[in-house]
């Protein structure tokens, strides 16, 4: 039998019919397990047939690795634009990932969400759930904090809600030219506004001003980091210089651009040099980028090395 024609599954009329089928059978019957040759009688296909439409919907991220599971969005259903359409676009680290991520997209680029909502949303258990926020954390998509449940009287009472942001798994370019030489002054400015840093030394203020000019010439933004800092208003730090170099190890040495940023086309440009012709550019792309993005638009003008080896085609 032929491969599955690599299209849309939306336009084949066998894969819907498959597709309909798992649906129906998870609403009714969500307990029980549909063998290849059930789906194929219900559906009116082969066995070789139906498992190869299960496959082609697998393939385009319809169902789950289970190949029976239809995955949150479904055939036909139009995805809001904005965080849900990102979410349906990524390519996650597995199908579980990306069924957890549409869930979380469906309540916008960030919230709160108990994880039995999102398990129930996304029709996993809340241990699967758990477990796949860690490959999404790992692989930048995702970003939580838990959030603690404290009374008037300073009692800690539980954990509300965690608080999400889904993330672009980007990182933000590093600094160059002129913004790096203004990097000291601008950390000068966010020392400044955090309202906790209070009662330093000069020394201690020195050292603050390097480690900030550090992180922000490594690609942090600076209202991203004075959040990072400056998260309470009543703190009291003994020694205000120790707290803050501790609060800034706990940050990622690169900043991770949020996906909404990046949907938006909120990114900032930058001027960069093209590494094949050493053409200037601006782009919002981050990483190693040519003039053509993917491509450089001017090849001929290729710098090669004089140590390098040229070989010539006869």
């Amino acid at each position: 039998m032929a491969p599955h024609r690599d299209i849309n599954p939306d336009n084949c009329e066998k894969c819907r019919r498959v597709f309909a089928a798992l649906e129906d059978h998870q609403i009714a019957d969500p307990e029980t397990w549909l063998t290849t040759v059930e789906i194929g009688k219900v559906v009116g296909l082969k066995k070789r047939a139906t498992q190869d439409h299960l496959g082609h919907l697998f393939a385009k991220g319809r169902i789950d690795a289970d190949r029976r599971t239809p995955l949150v969005g479904g055939l036909g259903q139009p995805l809001l634009p904005g965080a849900q359409q990102w979410a349906a676009a990524i390519v996650a680290p597995d199908p579980t990932c990306a069924k957890c991520l549409v869930a979380l997209a469906v309540h916008g680029w960030d919230g709160q969400i108990h994880w039995d909502e999102l398990a129930a949303a996304a029709g996993v258990s809340k241990r699967t759930a758990e477990r796949h926020r860690a490959h999404l954390i790992a692989a930048d998509f995702l970003a939580f904090r838990a959030v603690p449940n404290t009374g008037q009287d300073g009692k800690n009472y539980g954990r509300k809600p965690d608080r999400y942001t889904l993330m672009s798994g980007l990182t933000a370019p590093k600094l160059a030219g002129a913004a790096w030489d203004e990097a000291p002054a601008v950390a000068a400015q966010v020392i400044e506004r955090v309202r906790w840093f209070v009662g330093y030394t000069e020394e201690a203020r020195s050292n603050a001003v390097k480690s900030v000019t550090w992180c922000l010439r490594n690609g942090w933004p600076e209202e991203a980091l004075l959040r990072a800092l400056d998260a309470s208003e009543n703190r009291q730090a003994y020694n205000p210089g120790g707290y803050l170099s501790k609060l800034l190890g706990k940050l990622p040495t690169e900043y991770v651009i949020p996906a909404e940023q990046v949907w938006r086309g909120e990114v900032a440009e930058r001027q960069v040099d093209c590494p094949t012709c050493d053409t200037p550019f601006k782009t919002k792309m981050p990483g190693r980028v040519l003039c053509g993005g993917v491509v450089c638009l001017r090849p001929e003008l290729a710098v090669i090395p004089p140590d390098a080896r040229v070989y010539t085609i006869a």
